[in-house]
């Protein structure tokens, strides 16, 4: 048997990784934050506690790097650029991505909403994920004033409290929340020439 390459190597500590933060998603989701410990965490992804420390310095850089991935793999998935100017189609399509995607993962999402959504997760996060948002949230200002909004900070604010609700939604009674008309509202409503 040959000695495993650099490159097998990266993909066994990338997989790791993954496997760390998921189990990792799923303890803050089922026990809280602060809650959770390392040790759980590391029980759960099948990993010692001090493998986990060779990824991970402390839960809450496992908490900070989950929270900048789950937001990079939502950027992915609507293919949202920090300095694209959006148009009116574009727009539409960033309404309809963000509509499926918790419909397409819905387990994954609810996990995320169910720790996101901790006072003190919050709080945290909206510290540390502010200057990652803010080319995201300028884009979105940028269309607004476009659109002649007074305020178009506001109006992005808005907008994004409005499409965080029906993400809920989806998530909670995905049978019953009528997505499409939502979406087709969302459209009329923001999208409009």
């Amino acid at each position: 048997m040959s000695p495993r390459t650099t490159k097998q190597f990266e993909a066994i500590r990338q997989e790791r990784r993954s496997e760390i933060l998921d189990a990792a998603l799923h303890v803050f989701a089922e026990e809280g934050y602060h809650s959770a410990s390392v040790s759980r965490i590391a029980k759960k992804a099948n990993v010692s506690k001090g493998l986990m420390y060779n990824y991970f310095d402390s839960k809450e850089a496992v908490l900070r790097t989950l929270m900048y991935d789950l937001f990079d793999y939502a950027m992915d998935l609507m293919k949202i650029q920090p300095d694209e100017v959006i148009t009116d189609e574009r727009f539409a399509e960033i309404i309809e991505l963000s509509i499926q995607i918790p419909l397409k993962e819905p387990q994954r999402w609810k996990l995320y909403m169910s720790f996101v959504f901790q006072k003190d997760v919050t709080e945290m996060l909206m510290a540390q994920m502010a200057d990652k948002m803010l080319p995201y949230m300028n884009a979105m200002s940028v269309y607004f004033k476009s659109k002649g909004y007074e305020d178009p900070m506001a109006m992005m604010r808005i907008f994004t409290a409005v499409l965080d609700g029906i993400q809920m939604h989806c998530l909670l009674d995905p049978e019953n929340f009528p997505a499409e008309k939502a979406k087709e509202y969302l459209i009329q409503q923001f999208a409009k020439s």
